[in-house]
This record gives C-alpha cells, structure tokens and sequence, in this order.
C-alpha cells in the first residue's frame, strides 16, 4: 500500500483483514519508506515484496495544496502513479488506485463511471492525468473515484468532519460553501471498499461514494445537529471559481457489485455517529 499513513490508508490499516499482510509504505512515515515519483524505487519494492495486490493511495490530495504546487501534484499524482502502474504491470501484480471526483467540472452531474473528465483546476487535472497513466500502464488495473471522505481524525489528518465539530465546540461560527456538491462518504465505508476491491477481479473505472450529494452546508448542518452542537452556527458562503458546483457521483455500479454500502446521507451520518463518538 502507498500513501498507508494518509487519511485514507489509516482507515485501511485499521481496518485490515486477519489474514492479510500488509506491506505498509509512505513518504515520510511508516515502516517502509517510499518515494514513489523514484521508477526505480519503486519498480525494486514491487520486485522485492512480490505483492498479489498493490493499493495505490499516495497522493497530494488537497485541492488548495495542488493550486499552490502544481508541480508537485503532478510529480506525485501523475508521475508517481505512472511509476507505480509501470512497476505493478511489470509484473503482473494487481492494482487498485484512488481517485476522485475532482476530475468533473460539475457542470453535468450526476456523473456515471463513463462521463467525460473536465477538470477545472490543478488537482482535478493532475488527477485526471494520473488516470491516464494508470490505464495507459496497467490496462487491467482498477481506479476507484471517490468524493470528501468524513470521519474521525486519524494520523494527524484532519478531515473536513473534524473541523466543523471542532469549530461548533469552541462557539464558532462556520462558514461552508453552498455552491459545492459531494458525496460526503464515512473514511470507513471507503476503506471496506477498497479492501473488498483489493480482493475482486473488477477492472477499469469504479465510483465509491455515498448515493447522493449534499452540499458543504447541508452537510455539515447535519453533522452539527447530530453531534446535538447548534447548527446555527454553520453559515452558507459562495466557494471560489476553481471548484465545480455540482460533483455528484453516481454510485450504482458499486451498489450492485459490492457487498460494502453506499450510504445514504442519513446512513452517513449514522455511521459518523459511530466513528466520531457522537451523542
């Protein structure tokens, strides 16, 4: 697994089944250091540990962080996972990649595995690019497109769920775009299905998501109310230009062929009740 301190990775390293042992790399951290923007690096860690299965989640994952550095969203989001593809497809070992929603201009919603990619801004489009890499070295590889995922913090990784609680706490007020629509889905729910693909034989494009959208203030209204914080306190504000409107994903592939759920909102929410300890 790449990027297996990330948010994401966290999740899954929590959540790993018993009979699974896994390889767990990062950038930074963790018991296997990994440079993944290094071919070389790579092509010897996927050479030395033979792994059936190789998860690829390392990426500069912030829209905000890609504006700022594109380069490097490309070093690592592109470059890093044509490396990553290259050295799994050398040897035939199986790849499951992340992606996102991001790679949408949100102007056509709601959008199914075969819609069209327009992005509008670094991060969708180094994400996009990363795509293209992938299949291009790795046909039967599976990318999984996913939306904001929601949860506890984990590895120091503070998620968008995190600091609405943490805002409404301290009496706060919240300002949370209402132009902006996601499939806000629980971090858990996201690490299931990806060890449930892990595990399959599915190929090409694949979205995992919560069944509808919300916006950032409907959502986070909801998290509030649930959390019994006052929901008052979330105000609505217009997002800037670079981020699309309207990212609904539709997930209904991935409801019919995986056992893991695609929530509905009010099932996301519940399951955040679990995760983040709510009353």
């Amino acid at each position: 697994m790449t990027g297996a301190t990330g948010y994401l990775g966290s999740a899954m390293r929590d959540s790993a089944p018993a009979d699974v042992e896994l390889i767990a790399t990062g950038f930074t951290r963790g018991g296997l250091r990994l440079d993944i923007t290094d071919p070389v690096a790579v092509r010897n860690a996927v050479h030395q540990h033979r792994p059936d299965v190789v998860v690829h989640l390392a990426a500069v994952s912030l829209t905000a962080s890609a504006g700022e550095d594109p380069d490097l969203a490309t070093r690592v989001n592109v470059t890093g996972a044509r490396a990553v593809a290259a050295a799994a497809g050398r040897y035939g070992v199986r790849l499951v990649a992340l992606s996102s929603d991001v790679v949408f201009d949100g102007t056509s919603a709601p959008y199914r595995e075969d819609a069209r990619p327009n992005p509008i801004n670094a991060y969708g489009a180094s994400k996009l690019a990363g795509e293209e890499a992938i299949a291009a070295e790795h046909p039967d590889a599976l990318i999984l497109r996913t939306s904001v995922l929601v949860g506890r913090n984990r590895a120091n990784r503070y998620p968008f769920s995190m600091y609405v609680l943490q805002q409404a706490r301290e009496g706060r007020e919240i300002t949370l775009y209402e132009n902006e629509r996601r499939n806000f889905y629980p971090v858990t729910h996201a690490a299931s299905a990806v060890w449930e693909c892990a595990g399959s034989d599915l190929t090409g494009v694949l979205h995992i998501a919560a069944t509808e959208s919300s916006s950032r203030f409907e959502f986070g209204r909801s998290l509030l109310l649930a959390a019994g914080l006052d929901a008052d306190l979330a105000t609505p504000a217009t997002g800037p230009p670079d981020r699309p409107s309207d990212l609904t994903l539709s997930v209904e592939r991935a409801a019919a062929l995986l056992d893991t759920p695609m929530p509905t909102p009010e099932e996301a929410i519940d399951e955040l009740r679990r995760d983040l300890h709510l009353t």
